[in-house]
């Protein structure tokens, strides 16, 4: 379970674009990816986006092949047309396989990705916050259940649906340490809500 990835680039409530990772839908992988993304965010966005028509959707492009991921070879030409380049020396990097990352723009390529995905990360370029979906929740329901055969829900505190950029790091500390201790089972206090860290 939650071995496939999406991760959205969005601004505001428009989805830019999207990236299918066939095994990187754990939430150490997919807190690393999101790093790659966050990492030279500034710098893309002012410096690889200057010789275009639509800036805002090659700076999506950019940000997801921080990542290693890459267009399909046969949308390549349909994805250059809708940035507009200008400059002609600007490429797109073209996608190695579903395991390093297709990224989609069209409507039906993003839907496809969607589709397959078991964990999502959607990143807000406009409000420079992460929603991370690399969790599965529980239901009060199901709880009894875990507890019956074991499993113990330690308190946490963190808005997974409303991560600064800043605080990215402090994510990925905690989901180390979760690694580490092989402790996986939560109760939310912000939300109240149980959950499972995919791993």
């Amino acid at each position: 379970m939650g071995q496939r990835l999406n991760i959205e680039i969005k601004n505001k409530e428009k989805v830019l674009a999207n990236c299918y990772y066939h095994w990187s839908g754990f939430a150490n992988s997919a807190v690393n990816l999101t790093i790659e993304i966050i990492r030279n965010f500034e710098y893309i966005r002012k410096y690889e986006t200057q010789n275009v028509k639509n800036k805002e959707l090659l700076f999506a492009i950019r940000l997801l092949e921080e990542t290693g991921a890459g267009t399909q070879k046969s949308e390549i030409d349909n994805t250059i047309k809708e940035i507009g380049l200008i400059d002609e020396n600007i490429k797109l990097k073209e996608s190695k396989g579903r395991n390093e990352g297709i990224i989609e723009i069209s409507e039906e390529g993003m839907k496809e990705n969607r589709y397959w995905e078991e964990a999502r990360v959607t990143i807000d370029i406009e409000n420079k916050t992460v929603n991370f979906n690399a969790i599965r929740e529980i239901e009060k329901e199901e709880k009894q259940e875990y507890e019956d055969d074991g499993t113990k829900f330690v308190d946490i505190n963190i808005d997974f649906k409303n991560i600064k950029f800043e605080d990215i790091f402090n994510l990925k500390a905690f989901i180390d340490k979760s690694c580490y201790e092989e402790q996986y089972y939560f109760k939310n206090k912000f939300d109240d809500k149980y959950i499972h860290l995919i791993q």
